[in-house]
């Protein structure tokens, strides 16, 4: 099988380029005849991604022509990654032009293009600055971390991501949801440090405290991918 993987320089592409590999796939630069299409890009997922013109082009009209290229080469399938943000209750011009997105795959009644709504996947490889690297290096560091202890998340590890992407689950999470406190607790017995943090509030004031995922995916105890995860950055 052939995938046209958009996205695929980044934290969950690199992963879903090795898996892909792994079960005798072929990754392409263009879609062709009867590929599979995996679309990961998007922009407006990290803070510094602000620009609305670069969030409606990436995120709407660029999906627009890979959907138009998708049916005319009549792909076998046709993966859109969205993000779970769709379900909060105030919208980001992010989590709205994803959520756009969704409609337009739904409206195409086409059972070959879907629609994959990830919680917060965690793992080797995740950008610097989200939170559990954040708190890694800081644990490293000895530096003091601003620090909103309340906010809880789905955390689902990369690697549990990419093998429920490829069994068919649309909306991809465990079921179950930790605190950021929750999560420093469970590092700092893994680092056998202990996190200097300032205590802040609203850092991200769109959070949702039922941010989790309805129907959990398989997956490892976070205390393991945690675990996992440190040892990458340990010794990066």
């Amino acid at each position: 099988m052939e995938y046209f993987i958009t996205g695929r320089n980044g934290f969950i592409g690199k992963h879903i380029c090795q898996f892909v590999k792994n079960i005798g796939g072929d990754i392409v630069d263009e879609i062709t005849e009867g590929c599979a299409v995996i679309h990961l890009a998007a922009y407006g997922n990290h803070y510094f991604q602000q620009d609305p013109e670069k969030i409606i082009k990436a995120n709407i009209i660029d999906l627009g022509g890979l959907i138009q290229a998708a049916l005319k080469l009549n792909v076998t399938k046709f993966y859109n990654t969205s993000t779970s943000s769709v379900t909060l209750p105030t919208q980001t011009m992010y989590s709205a032009s994803k959520l756009f997105g969704e409609t337009l795959i739904n409206s195409l009644k086409d059972e070959r293009f879907v629609n994959v709504r990830p919680y917060s996947v965690y793992g080797p490889g995740e950008a610097a600055h989200r939170f559990i690297p954040t708190v890694i290096r800081h644990l490293k560091s000895g530096e003091t971390m601003q620090l909103d202890m309340h906010p809880q998340h789905d955390f689902i590890h990369v690697e549990d991501f990419t093998k429920a992407l490829f069994d068919g689950f649309a909306e991809i999470g465990t079921g179950y949801k930790y605190s950021n406190i929750e999560i420093v607790k469970m590092l700092e017995q893994i680092s056998g440090k202990t996190l200097n943090y300032e205590i802040v509030k609203g850092l991200r004031n769109y959070d949702n405290f039922d941010w989790i995922c309805k129907r959990g995916v398989p997956h490892r105890y976070i205390y393991e991918g945690l675990k996992q995860t440190y040892e990458y950055y340990k010794n990066a």
